[in-house]
């Protein structure tokens, strides 16, 4: 089993098309079955007018085919606070943290990467 019950995971919306917003969605698994998860938290999507990622205020369950191939799914450590994640902005790339000592770098260029 890849993921288990009570497992943080992020998970990154694919941009399919010009003007595709990002969309991210953080939870804890519910269940996990051959590639689809169960999991209840939070989703975020870009604010076009601020730039600001923005909460939506109420937790939902959601059913995710991880082979869809529209989805970059991590598992989180067991330590991150979930219900604390917020978006920063750290050296000029876009982070995802939950400010006691867990930062993931989500941005989709290459700043300051491995060649």
């Amino acid at each position: 089993m890849i993921l288990k019950k009570g497992d943080n995971i992020f998970v990154a919306h694919r941009r399919l098309f010009d003007g595709d917003v990002p969309r991210f969605f953080v939870g804890q698994v519910d269940d996990y079955e051959v590639g689809v998860v169960k999991a209840t938290g939070h989703s975020f999507v870009r604010d076009e007018m601020s730039g600001l990622m923005i909460e939506k205020p109420d937790a939902r369950t959601r059913i995710l085919a991880l082979s869809s191939g529209t989805l970059m799914v991590y598992q989180l450590p067991d330590t991150v606070d979930t219900e604390n994640l917020r978006f920063v902005m750290i050296d000029g790339s876009v982070a995802v943290t939950d400010r006691k000592g867990f930062t993931m770098n989500v941005s989709e260029h290459a700043h300051d990467g491995r060649v």
